[in-house]
């Protein structure tokens, strides 16, 4: 017990010092600031308790879900474009379909910073480990979600979409979230999952990783 109250201890204070030393951009109306390089958007009073669980069985009626009960709120991947990041950063996850079938719908936890509220998201199938073609080349489905709910103060709100594209069981595809001109948008983080992870930066991509946190995520 000891042990686990200073892993805890030590991780929110390596948190704090990370903040402190890589605050990129903010938002003092929502007291809300970039770390890691502006890739990670956070709101000075989130939980510091980052730990990621596996995910549990999921329903039969999804191709894929990790919203679970719920998403870390004010803690999230930066999606932005034009100011006041000042880069251009498209987060995408991959996710492995759980079915074959055709898709209803997508959902997303993403929140609104500043800027326009709404932005873009794209199904899109693999090629090698990545996302096929360009950002905003390709894709199976896309669609706009509009009136987000302010960065850190919700942890179940989700935005929705049609969504209508042919998935097959197994195989890979991905999810990349943009935001409108001059925008700064967040997706937050699951509580549930880890999956691959790659990030568009001025509209290319970079290099992808795996077992890295990933977006809080639906696809029916």
């Amino acid at each position: 017990m000891k042990g686990t109250i200073l892993a805890r201890t030590l991780l929110g204070l390596a948190v704090l010092m990370l903040i402190g030393a890589t605050a990129m951009a903010q938002d003092s109306r929502t007291n809300t600031i970039t770390i890691n390089g502006g890739r990670t958007t956070v709101m000075m009073k989130a939980p510091s308790n980052l730990v990621t669980h596996k995910m549990g069985k999921q329903p039969t009626s999804t191709f894929y879900n990790n919203l679970g009960s719920g998403y870390q709120a004010g803690v999230g991947w930066t999606i932005s474009d034009g100011s006041p990041i000042n880069t251009e950063y498209t987060p995408g996850n991959q996710i492995v379909s759980l079915k074959t079938g055709t898709t209803k719908s997508i959902s997303v936890g993403v929140g609104f910073v500043t800027g326009a509220n709404g932005g873009k998201v794209t199904l899109d199938r693999d090629c090698k480990g990545v996302p096929c073609g360009t950002i905003d080349k390709t894709h199976l489905c896309r669609g706009q979600i509009h009136n987000l709910y302010t960065f850190g103060q919700s942890s179940t709100s989700v935005e929705s979409f049609k969504c209508v594209a042919k998935l097959k069981k197994g195989k890979p595809y991905w999810v990349y979230v943009e935001s409108l001109d001059n925008s700064w948008l967040a997706w937050n983080l699951s509580t549930s999952a880890l999956g691959g992870l790659i990030e568009g930066t001025d509209d290319v991509w970079g290099t992808p990783s795996s077992n890295a946190n990933v977006g809080a995520l639906r696809i029916k």
